[in-house]
């Protein structure tokens, strides 16, 4: 007996082992994780390759890693070679846009989350999806975690601050599973369709690559429409000298018939990285790329560039006076050997470049988005310091509480806190963009050729960046909304004549094809009325025929009883021609008139 129980217990450890093993796991992608929780704004150090969205009244914070001063607890920490242990951020962090606020008192809601815990990710944003949803895909495993399968994920808001994660099936998935899981590409979304450029492959990032970092670069565009599910692989070999881009930006600008990709920033280098150290790009020269016709463009920059930067964040804003700019801040710098705590502003269409005098702290791999309901402020979250290559044993704590930060767009300034109703006020392009345009600006444009320019000038309008395609640039925002208002009164009343003016134009067209139609009808009945045709056979007593070249006449008299047509046999025509003279006959009300054989139009 003694013997029967020993192997049945040690067996019995044994299934409790495998049981209490795989309670660690969550939804089996291979990665343990932690209880969901956040470090706290106390242990809170740095948030590294964070993605934020938003919609509505609420910021969503999802994927990259934490560092924290405590381990806390769980086995998915990564002690790195730094002072600060690390780990996957565990979930989905919300946070409210409807209240007021400071980095030290916001509290998140954490949503727990069941798609793979992964850093530098792809996120594509989409608003029209109910409450709004956003999709994730690619990214590198964190510690000695090994990459999941290739799949899609969405996360679907519910409109109170929660969510739900699910994975999206696939319709083709032989094409899906030929592309290769990026991380540290350039994407963006807009119509519909999420684009990313480029990006690297490795052992950390895909299954079926077996090269170590930094492994391969990409030479592709890969988009994926968010209603068909079809995605696309387009070659990007026409960006730049080698068609590659690490860590760089990219945002949607509204211009030209389909919309334009711009890309900033970044690093370009050969495929095979390990043989070709990436270069950090110049800002000299912007690319772009027609998301339809998927033709690229280039264009030349004027004004105070930044220097060349790797993992910046950028937004974009539309001015209310045609232009477009674009915020840029910080970002990891190989020019200056250092992180970079500046804020640039790239202006559209004139392809020029300012710099605010309000620099905020150090960072770079962290994430901005445009909140509020005017989309006049942007709110940066986490990132890291350590020098120009991110050594994370040099790395400081964050001196933002939990690695908030909020800039105003149009003052160009930091604010030490959130306020909805200040937040809610429209975007004005700032005091030195529009002090540009108003100087003249555009006149130093040096378009890189006449198809570029004709995507950004239409013709439409020829002034920016001035209030109201106006000349005075000192109005204040009482009398821009003043003037607003009155443009949109003189606009519906205008709007609303041309609509009366093209209802009665309609009217008088239908009323007079009725009266033609009408007039047709009469014409016709009248013509039918008048002419009383001989009866049919021609052969009838009442006429006669003769030799061809003289004339046949009516016979008057009495009116001649119906003949009636015997026999069955068929003649044909004489194979001259026979004139024929009619006369009109005198009125004979007994015979029963046929109509010729001539149609008429009623």
């Amino acid at each position: 007996m003694k013997g029967l129980c020993s192997p049945f217990a040690l067996l019995l450890l044994a299934v409790l082992g495998c049981l209490a093993r795989r309670s660690s796991l969550v939804n089996g992608h291979g990665i343990a994780r932690r209880g969901v929780d956040g470090p706290g704004s106390d242990n809170f150090v740095r948030h590294r390759y964070p993605a934020v969205v938003a919609f509505g009244d609420h910021l969503y914070i999802d994927g990259g890693e934490v560092f924290s001063k405590s381990n806390g607890t769980g086995t998915n920490s990564t002690q790195l070679s730094g002072s600060y242990p690390s780990y996957a951020i565990n979930g989905t962090f919300s946070l409210r846009l409807n209240e007021s606020w400071t980095n030290d008192t916001v509290e998140f809601r954490t949503i727990p989350k069941s798609a793979p815990l992964l850093s530098q990710q792809i996120y594509w944003s989409d608003a029209d999806n109910a409450a709004g949803a956003f999709y994730t895909w690619g990214g590198m495993a964190v510690g000695s975690a090994s990459p999941p399968e290739n799949s899609l994920w969405i996360f679907r808001t519910d409109g109170t601050g929660g969510g739900q994660w699910s994975q999206v099936t696939q319709g083709d998935y032989l094409a899906f599973s030929r592309l290769r899981r990026p991380t540290g590409s350039a994407f963006t979304q807009g119509g519909g369709v999420g684009y990313a450029l480029g990006g690297q492959v490795y052992s950390k990032t895909d299954r079926s690559v077996q090269e170590p970092a930094p492994g391969y670069a990409l030479t592709s565009l890969i988009s994926y429409d968010f209603d068909s599910g079809n995605w696309g692989n387009d070659s990007s070999a026409s960006y730049g000298g080698y068609g590659t881009c690490l860590n760089g930006r990219a945002e949607f600008i509204p211009f030209g018939p389909n919309g334009l990709l711009l890309f900033l920033g970044g690093a370009e280098t050969l495929v095979d990285i390990a043989d070709n150290h990436p270069v950090q790009v110049t800002w000299n020269l912007l690319w772009m790329v027609d998301p339809v016709t998927k033709k690229w463009y280039k264009q030349t920059t004027k004004g105070t560039r930044p220097v060349t930067v790797e993992g910046a964040c950028t937004v974009g804003a539309r001015g209310p006076n045609n232009t477009y700019e674009i915020f840029i801040y910080g970002g990891s710098s190989t020019q200056t050997e250092g992180v970079s705590a500046d804020v640039y502003v790239l202006s559209l269409p004139g392809f020029y470049f300012f710099k605010a005098d309000s620099p905020g702290t150090p960072r770079a791999d962290h994430a901005c988005v445009t909140i509020g309901k005017g989309k006049r402020q942007m709110l940066s979250y986490g990132g890291v310091d350590g020098g120009s290559g991110l050594v994370s044993s040099t790395m400081t704590p964050d001196p933002w509480k939990q690695g908030l930060g909020i800039y105003d767009m149009s003052e160009l300034k930091w604010l030490d806190s959130y306020d909805p109703s200040a937040a809610a006020a429209e975007y004005e392009s700032p005091a030195i963009v529009t002090d540009w345009y108003k100087k003249g600006g555009m006149e130093s444009v040096a378009w890189d050729g006449d198809v570029v320019k004709a995507l950004f000038i239409n013709g439409s309008s020829g002034t920016y960046g001035e209030p109201n395609n106006t000349t005075t640039g000192n109005s204040d925002d009482s009398q821009q909304q003043s003037s607003r208002r009155i443009g949109a009164i003189v606009g519906g009343t205008v709007g609303g004549v041309v609509a009366l003016t093209i209802v009665g134009v309609v009217i008088f067209f239908l009323l007079r094809r009725r009266r033609r139609r009408q007039s047709t009808k009469a014409e016709a009945a009248a013509t039918i009325e008048e002419y009383r045709p001989e009866p049919w056979p021609k052969d009838s007593p009442r006429m006669r025929s003769t030799t061809p070249g003289t004339l046949m006449t009516f016979m008057s008299g009495p009116t001649p009883e119906p003949v009636e047509i015997s026999g069955t046999a068929r003649e044909e025509l004489p194979a001259e021609d026979v004139d024929w003279t009619y006369e009109l006959p005198v009125p004979t009300p007994r015979l029963r008139p046929e109509l010729p054989d001539r149609k008429f139009s009623i």
